[in-house]
């Protein structure tokens, strides 16, 4: 993603240093709002309140909101206003609070308070359809572990085997005791045709996700990306976003590469005994 260019003004720990001594800071509570905030990128207060609440950080409406508001006074969080159709004030992690994370041990080398670039206000409406996505397999209580591209990015610089790609998320689905990794991709707008035969040549050595699923806002969209990966070596699949989020293990799937094109679902694809995808 791109970023937003930012002048690093002053030294960094003092003004965090002068911003905390203000606030009673509570580990328990604030840092996992804040570090919620920066995997997001951006997240609606609606998104934000129903992962608190899920987690279990947060059990009063009241309670949540104030500390909201702790910490975009402190400039901890940056606040910025609602995105239609998501529900409230959108939210940030700001530079203070990529530093206040790090200082607490929750630092991460893809996003950091010496970063010259964070987030890309451009980039807002994408990274809320993924907290939407993230929310709908959440509450078909079928999400055991989602891992966005902020955390992505730190991880394949980390590790000797790296993804093929930096997906938007890798979402871990348990469905009938067992648990698959889902490659995520939210394409709000398409490419060129050249970058996604890079991207097919790419996936062709990918062997840590067996399905990339695509999700899009219009239906043109979906069928130029199932054409685009006719050739793919691993299982790509596209539909809706808002047919996804209203129904994800049963929304129809359009399905391309290594089966050849067909309409499934979700569910239909997870069936296994082995542990391992069945196509």
């Amino acid at each position: 993603m791109d970023g937003t260019v930012e002048e690093l003004n002053g030294d960094v720990s003092e003004k965090l240093a002068s911003r905390l001594s203000s606030i009673a800071y509570n580990t328990r509570r604030d840092l996992p709002l804040m570090s919620a905030i920066r995997n997001a990128g951006f997240i609606s207060h609606a998104q934000l309140w129903e992962e608190m609440e899920t987690a279990e950080v947060e059990r009063s409406r009241r309670s949540f909101n104030w500390r909201l508001q702790r910490l975009v006074q402190t400039d901890l969080v940056r606040k910025l206003p609602p995105k239609i159709p998501y529900k409230g004030a959108v939210y940030t992690i700001s530079r203070l609070g990529l530093e206040c994370l790090e200082a607490c041990g929750d630092g991460l080398m893809s996003l950091s308070s010496d970063s010259r670039c964070l987030m890309n206000p451009h980039q807002m409406q994408h990274y809320l359809e993924l907290a939407e996505i993230r929310r709908a397999l959440r509450k078909s209580h079928v999400l055991k572990e989602w891992t966005g591209d902020v955390e992505l990015r730190s991880i394949n610089c980390a590790i000797d085997l790296p993804l093929a790609k930096d997906y938007d998320a890798i979402a871990e689905i348990e469905w009938n005791g067992n648990v698959q990794r889902v490659a995520i991709e939210y394409e709000h707008n398409l490419k060129s045709a050249d970058r996604y035969r890079d991207l097919s040549a790419a996936l062709r050595g990918e062997d840590q996700v067996k399905l990339l699923l695509y999700l899009t806002p219009s239906v043109d969209m979906l069928y130029q990306l199932v054409g685009h990966f006719r050739d793919a070596t691993i299982y790509i699949a596209a539909t809706l976003s808002r047919q996804f989020c209203a129904n994800p293990m049963g929304c129809r799937l359009h399905l391309a590469g290594a089966s050849g094109t067909k309409r499934t679902t979700l569910a239909v694809l997870l069936e296994t005994r082995t542990g391992s995808l069945s196509w």
